[in-house]
């Protein structure tokens, strides 16, 4: 059966998140007074909405979910099984701590494909930008994620903090057998407005990641660098 092209939408359902890292935008400035969540009847009017917009545009949706962690969501699973009752795939854009394999087997059944997590440096850099013990919990999940046929992604922030380190991210991510790296750059918020990158350092940065995506290419790695945020 013919399948029409896919019409993706990036869809925040929750503040909750049990990370509070230093460039999210949910918490920057101190503006976030209550964390919120989409209630169910409403997402259940996205849903209609998309469906009306997509069908005048003769395409597929495809749900990028996030939040905060999309896992929180009060009425998560209820939200996965109207997915999966409609048949449409999606990605999730969340943490690690709540991931197990029957969590996942779960997610891959109402048609999850990629699962992305972030690494935003070695560990001691990572753990500072989000909390103690986030670096070692998400190395341990991409395996868990992957044994369940979902597709693990992995996505750096770089700022002047961790430039450096994504070298040796790019290697662990490799090493990990993560599916999909990708990097975007930071946006300062009200905790970090100092770790701008200059934009020849940036270009020296772009040159060396180039250098290594080419190197393992070359290798016949199997994750995929993905490269549209760095045009």
């Amino acid at each position: 059966m013919f399948m029409k092209p896919y019409f993706a939408f990036q869809w925040h359902i929750t503040d909750y998140c049990d990370q509070r890292c230093k460039h999210c935008y949910i918490f920057s400035e101190g503006k976030c007074s209550e964390l919120l969540s989409m209630n169910l009847d409403n997402m259940k009017k996205v849903i209609s909405n998309i469906e009306d917009m997509c069908g005048q545009l003769n395409r597929t949706p495809y749900f990028y979910i996030t939040g905060g962690d999309p896992v929180l969501h009060p009425d998560f699973w209820d939200l996965m099984e109207l997915i999966r009752s409609k048949g449409y795939k999606f990605t999730l854009m969340g943490n690690p701590f709540h991931l197990t394999d029957r969590v996942c087997r779960r997610l891959k059944e109402c048609g999850c494909e990629k699962y992305q997590m972030s690494i935003d440096g070695m560990r001691e850099t990572h753990d500072d930008f989000r909390k103690p013990g986030s670096f070692d919990c998400t190395l341990e999940k991409i395996a868990v994620i992957r044994n369940a046929g979902i597709k693990c992604a992995i996505m750096s922030i770089v700022s002047g903090t961790n430039l450096e380190e994504m070298p040796d991210v790019v290697d662990l991510v490799v090493k990990h057998k993560a599916d999909i790296f990708a990097f975007g750059r930071y946006c300062p918020t009200s905790q970090e407005k100092d770790t701008g990158i200059e934009p020849l350092a940036y270009r020296d940065f772009l040159d060396k990641m180039w250098d290594k995506y080419q190197s393992y290419k070359e290798q016949g790695v199997n994750t995929y660098f993905n490269l549209k945020d760095h045009l």
